[in-house]
């Protein structure tokens, strides 16, 4: 049986010891703790149903302890806009840090763990006298910084400030609430996890908070254990109405920005990291705790085989390394999937203040679907009414509940509200009868009154002139030169499909602007301007260059979306370009996928991971600019199955739309039914 070392007594490492020991795996765990005992930071952790299930497999005496000290609730809440607005059907379970603390350390004890407290731990030196070490000691491991070239760590810091507290407030369930104020708008996130008591965290952007004057109160508040009473008091004022006249509660409480940790590799040699020293997520889908002790399950499993309950049982190796490979094979998929869940969360609660005035029940749909975690689908069978009401306040702000030409688009769900994409979309002076968008490239390869008779349904037709799309079209053997205008037969047909009351619009590069190869922007009421990057004054050169200028003609952004998931870089640029756009006069933003990608068909898991990236940046754009939003989908999305229980492109498109993520929905015509 192994000796086994542990640094860090929070529960990630105290729930190891507890199994390795009880299932006979180690003859001796010591563990490492550098605070005194008793000593912890925050207030209340929240375990998911799923987790609990998990740690009731593992070792049911302890969950039983747990759940004997833990408050259950199925319901959140949504508190903005003087409306609360209840979502039922989640299971949570929370319990008191301290409390959970206690019940892990007299388990860990009752199993012959040695606890170790006031105790600074070298790493190196345990690894000399333990066969293996694991590394627990949280986001801040020194243990990992020490050796970050090895384990390839990262640390990507988030730009929201947010500070932990609890009250005495009665709270009945997880709530929300979003509060308005001189200097910006504040949230929090508030549950209760023992009679009496409750978190309650508050999150604001740094442009707030500095108004507020806390970026002075959090220098001045530095030091070991202290809190940050001014803000304390400014949050009880905040808070006023939601806190009814009871007490924030302080422990160590002090601003703070969220940091996203990535490992390469979990282990080296006999040394292997565990909970927030390997990864974390954010606090608004889960909690660090609840992926410490998943992994302390994973890794006892690989270290002596699941579930062992006997010492004769089980007879591990020597050699840790087949073990941490095993382990680390099985949680990083888990851990990688809630990161990847927990990256848009972060980011929504980054921006949330940018969408306080917006419809209290659009809000709420944009808060609920800001992961993927859970479908439309999922979502209807929880609370159908809210979803409903969501719909409803999209129809009312669309300005109209008719369908218009695309009504024989299959509706969201049989009896309810047809898909988004059938309502009109303002578009500066001119509204578009739906917001269904074909973008054409210079030759179809098809008759021109097949063209024509495709593009008649949509509520606005693109003729892609930029280079990309000649060149492709060239490369097809659609004898379209580089500068060249299409066949002669094509732009009569994207002509007809203007004289049936399509409003026309081309796509252009920025760059060939003014350029003497007859991209047709004469006569064009809309143009796509396409540029990788703008500023007010390139962007005002390339408007002075427009040969033929209408006072009618509309203009529209064009941007590149990367080719892979931005980075924060990346996105903080395109934002800036949006936003010097629309003091332009541009009337929308059309966010355009790298190599044409919409068209292409990837796996089930890589399409959801590149949409759910593509429409986060798409709602970032919208969100810094005001200005509606165009996005590209697959071709023929709207000859997919109606979606009533598969998250397939009808129902995110419409989600997307609903929610208000993204305004239109563009698809290149890259094959037209015969005629």
């Amino acid at each position: 049986m192994l000796d086994v070392g542990v640094i860090g007594g929070g529960p990630g490492g105290l729930f190891l010891a507890r199994l390795l020991l009880m299932r006979g795996i180690a003859a001796r765990v010591r563990v490492c703790e550098r605070n005194p005992l008793g000593a912890t930071f925050g207030f209340g952790i929240v375990f998911s149903d799923r987790t609990m299930s998990a740690l009731r497999a593992a070792d049911p005496e302890t969950h039983d302890r747990i759940v004997a000290a833990s408050r259950s609730w199925r319901d959140m809440e949504v508190r903005i806009g003087g409306r609360e607005i209840r979502y039922g059907g989640y299971g949570f379970t929370a319990i008191a840090r301290r409390v959970l603390l206690d019940i892990l350390r007299e388990q860990a004890e009752a199993s012959g763990a040695q606890l170790d407290f006031l105790t600074v731990a070298d790493a190196a030196e345990l690894c000399s006298e333990h066969q293996l070490v694991v590394a627990a000691d949280g986001v801040g491991s020194e243990t990992r910084d020490a050796r970050k070239e090895i384990f390839g760590t990262e640390i990507e810091q988030g730009s929201a400030k947010f500070i932990w507290y609890g009250t005495t407030a009665p709270m009945e369930r997880v709530t929300f609430p979003f509060v308005k104020t001189v200097f910006g708008v504040f949230a929090a996130h508030t549950y209760p996890f023992a009679d009496g008591l409750s978190t309650f965290i508050v999150e604001t952007d740094e442009e707030a908070w500095r108004a507020a004057g806390m970026d002075v109160s959090t220098e001045r508040s530095i030091g070991p254990g202290g809190s940050d009473e001014y803000s304390q008091q400014l949050m009880e004022e905040v808070f006023a109405d939601h806190l009814k006249g009871h007490p924030l509660l302080v422990n160590n409480s002090r601003w703070a920005n969220f940091r996203v940790v990535h490992n390469r590799v979990w282990w080296h040699e006999n040394l292997v990291l565990l909970g927030d020293a390997a990864h974390t997520a954010h606090f608004s889908v889960g909690s660090g705790t609840k992926l410490a002790m998943e992994d302390a399950i994973g890794l006892a499993d690989a270290l002596g085989g699941r579930h062992g309950s006997s010492r004769s049982q089980v007879a591990p190796a020597v050699d840790p390394a087949p073990a941490f490979k095993s382990y680390e094979a099985a949680r990083r998929p888990q851990v990688a999937r809630t990161q990847g869940w927990a990256a848009p969360s972060m980011r929504w609660w980054e921006s949330f203040a940018q969408r306080a005035d917006e419809n209290p029940e659009r809000f709420g749909f944009h808060f609920l679907t800001r992961t993927p975690a859970i479908g439309l689908a999922g979502l209807r069978r929880r609370h159908p009414e809210r979803i409903a009401a969501a719909e409803s306040a999209f129809v009312v702000e669309a300005g109209s509940s008719e369908r218009s030409a695309v009504g024989a688009l299959a509706p969201a769900s049989e009896g309810r509200t047809p898909h988004a994409v059938a309502f009109p979309l303002r578009l500066g002076e001119r509204v578009l009868r739906n917001r269904m968008v074909s973008v054409v490239p210079p030759s179809s390869g098809q008759a021109d009154s097949c063209v024509a008779q495709a593009l008649a349904g949509n509520g606005l037709v693109l003729a892609d002139w930029s280079r990309a799309s000649r060149q492709e079209s060239a490369g097809a053997g659609a004898g379209v030169g580089p500068v060249s205008g299409g066949s002669k037969e094509w732009r009569e047909a994207v002509r007809d499909a203007g004289r049936n009351g399509v409003p026309l619009g081309a796509i252009v590069d920025c760059e060939d602007v003014g350029k003497p190869h007859g991209a047709p922007v004469h006569g064009m009421p809309l143009l796509v301007l396409l540029a990788d990057r703008v500023d007010p004054e390139t962007f005002g050169r390339t408007l002075a260059a427009l040969p033929g200028r209408d006072d009618d003609r509309r203009l529209l952004l064009g941007l590149h979306c990367p080719a892979g998931p931005p980075t924060r870089e990346e996105t903080d640029a395109l934002s800036r370009c949006a936003s010097a756009a629309a003091a332009t006069g541009v009337v929308a933003v059309y966010l355009r996928l790298a190599g044409h990608a919409a068209a292409a068909e990837p796996t089930a898991r890589a399409e959801e991971d590149s949409w759910t990236t593509v429409v986060e940046l798409a709602d970032r754009l919208r969100t810094a600019s005001g200005l509606p939003l165009i996005i590209d989908a697959p071709a023929g999305w709207a000859l997919d199955a109606p979606g009533h229980a598969a998250d397939n492109w009808p129902t995110r498109l419409h989600t997307a739309l609903v929610a208000g993520r993204v305004d239109a929905v563009a698809s290149r015509q890259v094959a037209l039914p015969p005629c």
